[in-house]
């Protein structure tokens, strides 16, 4: 298996698009014709209609487009669960200013909101749910093969009229009960991150939509990013439209699904050029203190395929070492983002595929794009 086989995305560009970035990214012809090569190749595997792929080296920044996504570093997609990684960076914040300890028990700032049967709020910490060791069930099912639960919650026509508030998405994992024992495993669980956003929303005392906006996207300054209200279906030009597709044949477009299915687990709207710049920011210690960061990069084993994994980051294997991110997928839409040092890579496909890379193409362009 690929080291980045289970996740997606993809595409490719026009010879003129593919010149001006290749010079943008400062390296040789070959290094461009590697990345158009490469992204063909991936969205073509995939499935998709469309995608996008960003490179950053430093304060360089060069995109491609592909199919019906004509430019790559500034077209917005849903990015999926990278939204973990500013929801866990708000969280760590809010430890640096003292307001939340990571071993606090969420009982002791959100009594209520975790219930189920064998499920003690006091039992689970803040970093558990950070790490996806709480226990809960993911609520969005798929992550646990639970395909029936997946299809209940995604074509629940009522929640598009009416969006679901943040308890009844916790309800959808928490009604299932104890999974594991609290810090006994890791087993994915986007339930876990939107009891973290109502944490953020409590400790701040404001929305989720201020708070990563004036914690996050304007200090690091990302103009594109915007994480949505509840209802806020639609984006700004220009985005991606996303689809459900097969083979290249789009069977049903789901650009405008409500956000608030996703929350402060998946919800986030961004670009490559942002998303860059994002886990540079991280990198360099402009989002998060050292002390934090260090204690995201802390890993652990998540069942699942998703591999080592720390609070809000996860370990992504490169030909010059370890590389740090996330990666996102929701109705329409794959993503991911992962950096080293300076350099990031941001890769996106406007479909949510049914097979994943056989060629290793994103891994080539990520080892080009980090170790090149």
């Amino acid at each position: 298996m690929s080291r980045i086989r289970r996740w997606t995305s993809a595409g490719a560009v026009t010879a003129a698009g593919l010149a001006t970035a290749a010079v943008a990214m400062a390296q040789p012809a070959s290094a461009g014709n590697l990345y158009q090569e490469q992204l063909d190749r991936y969205r073509v595997a995939t499935g998709a209609l469309g995608g996008m792929v960003v490179v950053r080296h430093g304060g360089k920044v060069a995109g491609l487009g592909s199919g019906n996504v004509e430019k790559g570093t500034d077209t917005r997609f849903r990015v999926g669960s990278q939204t973990k990684m500013l929801t866990a960076a708000l969280v760590l914040q809010l430890a640096d200013e003292g307001k939340v300890g990571l071993d606090d028990p969420i009982g002791r700032h959100l009594p209520g909101v975790v219930k189920g049967k064998g499920l003690d709020p006091n039992a689970i910490t803040v970093r558990q749910l950070l790490q996806h060791r709480s226990g809960i069930k993911d609520n969005l099912g798929f992550v646990n093969g639970d395909y029936l639960q997946t299809a209940q919650l995604l074509l629940n026509p009522w929640w598009q009229i009416v969006p679901p508030t943040r308890q009844q998405m916790v309800n959808e994992g928490t009604k299932y009960g104890k999974q594991a024992e609290p810090g006994a495993r890791g087993v994915y669980s986007n339930t876990g991150y939107t009891v973290l956003g109502m944490l953020v929303e409590k400790l701040t005392g404001t929305d989720l939509t201020t708070a990563m906006k004036t914690r996050i996207i304007d200090r690091v300054g990302m103009p594109s990013t915007f994480y949505p209200r509840p209802g806020q279906k639609q984006m700004p030009e220009p985005f991606a439209r996303g689809y459900l597709s097969l083979k290249g044949a789009a069977f049903a477009d789901v650009t405008n699904f409500e956000p608030a299915v996703w929350g402060a687990a998946a919800g986030l709207v961004s670009t490559g050029r942002d998303m860059t710049k994002f886990v540079n920011a991280l990198a360099s210690g402009q989002v998060v203190s050292p002390k934090r960061l260090a204690e995201m990069r802390r890993t652990s084993p998540v069942i699942n395929g998703v591999g080592d994994y720390g609070l809000g980051l996860k370990a992504f294997p490169t030909a010059c070492g370890t590389a740090w991110g996330h990666t996102g997928s929701v109705a329409g839409y794959s993503t991911y983002t992962l950096g080293k040092g300076s350099r990031s890579i941001s890769i996106g496909i406007n479909n949510t595929p049914v097979i994943s890379d056989p060629n290793d193409a994103a891994q080539r362009m990520i080892d080009q794009a980090l170790c090149g």
